[in-house]
């Protein structure tokens, strides 16, 4: 597969799927969990940084007890520009093989540029109405695994999306509380109340909102919810800010004491083409990266049922503006003078400051379309439009200091007063 872009592989009439595939969720097992396999991954790669820098620092049994793990072959360098497709795969009610007939709950792409020293990831959503590979016909894309493993699924995303896959990475669930609680819970900001029962499939979730550290159980509860307006898409988003969660955790001093734990569940419930010295010069690299830099998005689309089967369909040219910016690294270039436009929402706590927020806007070019306050619990910047690249808001970044930490979204799929960008201050 060469790198040319293409994206005409997206099926966007209402086929029936081939039936020779049996639907692997059954609720006595399948535990949903949006979010395994990019918290395993920024797990790994603090993990693995130990395992080359261990010594240097004074632990001089961590790094041996890493470099023994069977995760741990030759050493092969990371360099350059590399798309890690990173899979987390539900049950399939085996104790000798439990990734094989898998479907994929998770799918998401990162794509790493050590020139550049920027990260983008890009969620897929597992209902995406594809052609699958090797001639297994139209399906849901998370079939593509159940088919035929890594292999299937890889084909699948390179063709329908153009991209090249570099490495991959899986994860099935069963591993997912024990890192939680071998992290000793992850913070998390609760946007909303979520009450849910099924004593079928094992759910009891009662959170309610607000920042707290959610517990294993909590955890499953937060990544699994997705009895609202937006369903699927919902868990997706909660993916992105339960990631910004461990990412901060990772950062304490006592994860430390806890990686022997850790590195064993990893042995049991992850596979990968990558070698430890591999993921190990992934997380050297990671130490590079402004984490309030990453660039996020979830490929937009519409729902749509055809008889007892719902589909995710795409929508192509939205999907390709996401492809060209996250991963090809296209920032758009300007096409007219005009200024780009903003929705500010804000929360009580920043009402004081709006006036100096919205003349530091102006100085750096916005037009402010609209202003007003909001009870959205995360602050974030979400670029809307074609034109509203990242590169005006690193500088906006710098000048506003409430902004430093507000992470970036491209979706083209959502519009906020028909503004560029939408800008939200949260609590």
């Amino acid at each position: 597969m060469n790198n040319q872009k293409r994206f005409n592989n997206i099926e966007t009439q209402n086929f029936m799927p081939k039936q020779t595939l049996k639907n692997k969720s059954n609720t006595n097992y399948a535990f949903k969990w949006t979010s395994i396999a990019f918290l395993v991954c920024v797990v790994l790669f603090g993990l693995m940084y130990l395992a080359v820098n261990a010594d240097s620092i004074g632990l001089p049994g961590v790094s041996r007890f890493i470099r023994k793990s069977p995760m741990a072959p030759a050493f092969m360098p990371f360099s350059g520009k590399q798309n890690i497709l990173i899979l987390g795969v539900d049950s399939n009610g085996s104790e000798t093989d439990p990734f094989k007939g898998t479907r994929t709950d998770t799918i998401l792409l990162v794509s790493i540029d050590k020139f550049g020293k920027s990260v983008n990831a890009v969620s897929i959503p597992r209902d995406s109405k594809v052609y699958i590979a090797d001639g297994h016909g139209v399906d849901k894309i998370n079939a593509a695994h159940a088919y035929g493993g890594h292999d299937v699924a890889i084909k699948t995303i390179q063709r329908t999306f153009g991209v090249n896959i570099n490495h991959y990475l899986i994860i099935n669930f069963a591993g997912v509380k024990d890192f939680v609680k071998a992290l000793g819970g992850v913070p998390v900001n609760v946007e909303k109340r979520m009450h849910y029962t099924d004593r079928a499939g094992g759910l009891y979730i009662n959170l309610s909102p607000g920042y707290q550290v959610l517990d294993a159980k909590q955890a499953e509860g937060y990544l699994r919810f997705r009895h609202d307006a937006i369903g699927d898409i919902g868990r997706m988003r909660r993916q992105q800010w339960f990631i910004r969660g461990v990412v901060e955790k990772l950062k304490s001093p006592d994860v430390v004491a806890k990686i022997p734990a850790i590195i064993q569940a990893m042995s049991k419930n992850v596979r990968t083409d990558m070698n430890v010295y591999e993921l190990a010069g992934l997380a050297a690299f990671s130490k590079q990266i402004d984490m309030d830099n990453i660039q996020t998005s979830t490929l937009p689309g519409k729902p749509s049922n055809h008889g007892y089967v719902s589909y995710w369909i795409l929508e192509p040219q939205k999907v390709q503006t996401i492809i060209d910016r996250l991963i090809y690294r296209e920032e758009p270039q300007p096409l007219s003078t005009e200024p780009l436009t903003v929705t500010l929402l804000y929360s009580k706590k920043y009402r004081d400051q709006i006036p100096v927020i919205e003349e530091v806007l102006k100085k750096q070019g916005f037009d402010i379309k609209y202003s007003s306050s909001s009870k959205s619990p995360h602050t974030q910047i979400i670029a809307h439009t074609e034109k509203a690249g990242f590169n005006p808001i690193i500088k906006l970044k710098s000048e506003i200091p409430e902004l430093k930490k507000a992470q970036f979204v491209l979706d083209p799929g959502e519009y906020s007063g028909d503004t560029d960008y939408t800008i939200v201050l949260a609590d």
